[in-house]
C-alpha cells in the first residue's frame, strides 16, 4: 500500500515543527526518516497516524484520504513502534504481542482464535522473543522490550509499519537482526515501512530511500547515495565526512572525520603506521609521553581504529575491508610531512594496506626519522608474498631505526625531540 504526504505542516503553539512536507512511499518500500534532534521526525510519524492533527495538507493511504478511515480501518492499516514502551500492569510478553491481534478479533467476547495464537507465535519467532513469552513485560531490558513491541506490530499484520528509532537500546547484533527482519518483511510481505533512524550507516545499508529533515523542512529525499553525500551531511549535521562503498554489501559507508584534539593538547607530532591491534599500546605510550599522535591508514572497525577514536587521535580512515584509496594515501603522506618522526608497528600487511609501508619509505626519503618496532618471535607481518618483508628490509638498509620495545622507542624519540 502506498502512502502519500502532501504539504503537511504542524506547530506546537507558536513554534512551527513541520513546514510544508511532501513525499510518497511506494508499496513495499523501506523509507528512512533522518535528521538532527528536534528536526520533526517523531512529529511527522504522529501526524501520519492522526495522533497529532496536522494544520495543512493531506495524507493518502492508497487512494483514500487518511481522514476518511474509521478507527478500525486505521488499526488494520497502521502498526506503530514507538521509541519506548511501558505499562503499569503485569502483562506477560505473550499478552503484549497478542494485543496486536485486537483489530482482527471480531468481538471481545469471542476471544482469540487459533489463527490469532499462530500469528502471535510466528511474530515472536521472527523477533526471537519466544523465550520471553511467560515473563512480565515490565521486567525486560530496554532491548528486549523493543523486540517485543516489534513482534506486536508484526502480529497486527499491518499494511504500513511506522517505527520510531526501532534499534534504540539494541546492541550491534540486535540492530542488524531487527533491520534484517524489517527488510525481509518489505520483500516477502510487501509491508510499506517508514522508520526514524539515527545511525546513518544502518540507514545507508537498509533503506530504499531516505527523507532527510532539517529544522522542520524536507532537506533532501532520494536513495542513500543521493542523500548521504558529504555536502548534504555537512549542511544538515555540521560534520565533515567521507563517503565510501562497502565492498561486501555494496552499500555506501559514511565515516566522520575525527577531531584532532590531541594536536592541540601536545606538542611534538609523531605519525604511527599500525593495524590489527598492533598499535594500541604504542598509541597510548606516545600520547602519555606528551607527543601529538596521528595514525593512518586504518580501516573502520579495525581495533586500532577504535583505539585511535577512544584516545581522540586523528586517523586517516578507510572503509571496512577496502584497500587504501589514492585519496587516503595522499592524506597519509600529508600527516607524515607534518610529523617529526614515523613509527611503524609490526602490523599484518596484506594487499589492502601495503601502501602504509610505501608511506614509510616516502617518509625516510623525505628526511623523516623512521622507527620500526621489531616483531615478536614467530610473529609474521608479510601476507603479500614477500613484498612487505622486502620493503621493511629496504627501510632498514636506508637508515630506519629498529627498536625492540616501547621504552626503546620513547628513548629514540626523546633524542630526536632534543
Amino acid at each position: 500500500m502506498s502512502l502519500s504526504v502532501n504539504h503537511m505542516s504542524f506547530s506546537f503553539g507558536d513554534v512551527q515543527v513541520l513546514k510544508d512536507i511532501s513525499f510518497e512511499v511506494s508499496p513495499g518500500e523501506l523509507m528512512g526518516v533522518m535528521g538532527p534532534n528536534g528536526s520533526g521526525k517523531t512529529t511527522l510519524l504522529r501526524c501520519v497516524t492522526k495522533f497529532l492533527p496536522s494544520e495543512d495538507g493531506m495524507v493518502l493511504v492508497g487512494s483514500k484520504p487518511l481522514n476518511g478511515l474509521t478507527p478500525a480501518e486505521m488499526a488494520k492499516t497502521f502498526a506503530v513502534v514507538p521509541q519506548s514502551s511501558a505499562t503499569d500492569f503485569p502483562f506477560t510478553v505473550h499478552d503484549i504481542v497478542m494485543m496486536g491481534r485486537i483489530p482482527h478479533i471480531g468481538s471481545r467476547l469471542s476471544g482469540e482464535s487459533k489463527k490469532d495464537i499462530d500469528v502471535v507465535h510466528q511474530a515472536m519467532e521472527r523477533t526471537n522473543t519466544v523465550q520471553f513469552a511467560k515473563r512480565i513485560f515490565s521486567e525486560l531490558s530496554g532491548g528486549e522490550k523493543q523486540r517485543v513491541i516489534i513482534a506486536r506490530a508484526i502480529a497486527q499484520k499491518p499494511k504500513v509499519l511506522l517505527l520510531d528509532e526501532p534499534t534504540a537500546y539494541l546492541d550491534i547484533s540486535g540492530q542488524i537482526e531487527i533491520m534484517d527482519l524489517l527488510k525481509k518483511l518489505n520483500r516477502e510481505e510487501g509491508i510499506t515501512t517508514i522508520a526514524v533512524l539515527h545511525d546513518v550507516n544502518l540507514a545507508a545499508r537498509y533503506c530504499d530511500r531516505i527523507a532527510l529533515l532539517n529544522q522542520g523542512r524536507l532537506e533532501a529525499i532520494g536513495t542513500p547515495k543521493e542523500v548521504l553525500n558529504p555536502e548534504t551531511i555537512q549542511s544538515v549535521y555540521g560534520v565533515d565526512v567521507s563517503v565510501r562503498r562497502d565492498p561486501l554489501t555494496q552499500a555506501i559507508y559514511i565515516m566522520p572525520h575525527s577531531a584532532a584534539t590531541a594536536i592541540h593538547k601536545h606538542g611534538t607530532r609523531v605519525h604511527l603506521l599500525c593495524g590489527g591491534g598492533a598499535g594500541g599500546i604504542v598509541m597510548k605510550s606516545l600520547h602519555d609521553g606528551g607527543y601529538s599522535v596521528t595514525a593512518g591508514v586504518l580501516n573502520v572497525l579495525d581495533s586500532d581504529y577504535e583505539n585511535a577514536k577512544d584516545m581522540h587521535i586523528q586517523v586517516v580512515a578507510e572503509a571496512p575491508f577496502a584497500p587504501i584509496s589514492p585519496e587516503n594515501h595522499a592524506e597519509n603522506l600529508k600527516l607524515i610531512d607534518e610529523s617529526i618522526a614515523v613509527v611503524v608497528s609490526p602490523f599484518p600487511v596484506g594487499p589492502g594496506n601495503l601502501r602504509n609501508l610505501e608511506a614509510a619509505t616516502y617518509a625516510l626519503k623525505s628526511g623523516k626519522k623512521v622507527i620500526l618496532l621489531r616483531p615478536q618471535e614467530g610473529q609474521s607481518v608479510d601476507f603479500v608474498d614477500g613484498r612487505a618483508d622486502a620493503l621493511i628490509k629496504g627501510l632498514i638498509i636506508s637508515g630506519a631505526t629498529v627498536v625492540g620495545d616501547v621504552e626503546e622507542l620513547l628513548s629514540q624519540l626523546a633524542t630526536r625531540r632534543g
